[in-house]
């Protein structure tokens, strides 16, 4: 049972996935033009498994380390939150849950899809363990560092799985295992620290054979939390204008993981580039870095065109029979993208801002094209077809390129 339910999982992802490959193909093809040609195999390798290696560098204080662990899992979360639906099986998992499995037996077949479902971001672990017995890294524990790669893989499948199985308690249990883990990366390589780097792949691992007592009680609460002020939405986005409350409903309570997850995009794109302004002293790369954030955010925020388009599709008939103007809609959605990239534009400028001292009237004049750029990026998005990506970026590409030459 196990191999053919498996086997019909994967079917169901490689199909799921080939179908949203083939309509975002543009995308992955300009992904994989960025990779510099010519690299070194070697260089490529630490480069690929750097973002890994600098979270588990020991030496730093708990903290440190146990914000970055979370931080990374919840971007595997996050990347699973998105592929639910595919990683899920499709509608033939209504039929498949009626038959007598056992838990263990519906939880290998989970881990058996996870596993292609990660293969994105198992690739900085690949690379750091192939580069970790060459010496490339350095003067670092090897053996240590191998076991907590795997540990921390072993730790985000887990999650992972709880995930799927909304589990939401068993996250707590992994913020611990986690802190155990900071505590072991915190402190010289002794045989305390392997032995809280087998404690926290247990404490991880606990949610497997116990039910602990606080899951229950949160998803009741949960349950009812989500019962009481979200029938539909109305309560949560009760004070937003009727317009904007449907906008609203439609990206975060139909859906709430890409729409979580492009918030959390375009704020790490805002943080990303104050950071590197940061290292350049504020010098004259720090404007360009910030045009190059504002194209990015702009691009990424111009997706929920395609989400808003697609649900008003269904109810055109009743749309046109209201009193509205013909372009009331194509107005609202273009006003409410652009109250969507306000806060990580303000996040992003902050800095400006404050150090940079520059002009006011150029700073408004960027901040007057972002929005023009927000409100342009709706045509390819909704009337591109499948070249809209591929438009998206150039439109945005030549709207940085305009920007940079007119602020120099």
């Amino acid at each position: 049972m196990y191999r053919h339910l498996t086997l019909l999982r994967l079917r169901w992802y490689a199909l799921a996935t080939g179908r949203v490959l083939v309509r975002h193909w543009q995308g992955f093809v300009l992904a994989g033009a960025l990779v510099p040609g010519g690299m070194p195999v070697g260089r490529l390798l630490t480069g690929l498994g750097y973002p890994l290696l600098a979270a588990l560098q020991v030496g730093h204080d708990v903290l440190w380390h146990w914000w970055r662990l979370v931080a990374i899992q919840g971007l595997a979360l996050a990347w699973v939150m998105v592929q639910r639906r595919h990683i899920d099986g499709g509608a033939f998992m209504a039929y498949a849950r009626s038959l007598p499995l056992s838990v263990n037996q519906r939880r290998r077949v989970d881990l058996s899809v996870l596993l292609p479902a990660n293969s994105l971001l198992l690739v900085p672990v690949v690379a750091l363990l192939v580069v970790a017995p060459t010496g490339l890294l350095g003067a670092t524990a090897t053996p240590f560092l191998v076991a907590t790669v795997c540990v921390v893989t072993g730790l985000v499948l887990l999650a992972e799985l709880a995930e799927l199985e909304r589990q939401l308690a068993a996250l707590l249990t992994f913020g611990l295992a986690d802190a155990l883990l900071s505590w072991s990366l915190s402190r010289p390589v002794d045989p305390a620290s392997w032995l809280a780097l087998s404690g926290a792949l247990l404490i991880g691992a606990s949610f497997l054979v116990l039910r602990h007592p606080l899951q229950a009680s949160l998803q009741t609460w949960v349950r009812r939390r989500v019962t009481q002020s979200l029938p539909g939405g109305r309560r949560l986005f009760s004070f937003l204008p009727p317009a904007w409350r449907i906008q609203a409903q439609v990206l975060w309570v139909r859906h709430p993981e890409g729409t979580a997850l492009r918030t959390a995009s375009v704020f790490a794109l805002a943080l990303a580039a104050d950071w590197l302004m940061q290292k350049f002293a504020f010098d004259a790369r720090a404007l360009p870095t910030a045009i190059l954030g504002m194209a990015a955010i702009a691009l990424i925020a111009s997706g929920l065109y395609r989400i808003l388009q697609s649900a008003h599709r269904p109810v055109q008939p009743y749309l046109h029979a209201l009193p509205l103007s013909k372009r009331f809609w194509t107005l609202q959605d273009t006003a409410f993208v652009a109250a969507f990239g306000t806060l990580p534009l303000a996040v992003l400028l902050a800095p400006i801002f404050i150090h940079l001292n520059a002009p006011v009237d150029t700073t408004l004049a960027l901040v007057l094209a972002y929005f023009v750029l927000l409100a342009l990026l709706r045509l390819p998005l909704v009337h591109g077809g499948r070249q809209a990506v591929l438009l998206g970026v150039i439109l945005a590409g030549t709207w940085s390129g305009a920007a940079m030459a007119v602020v120099r």
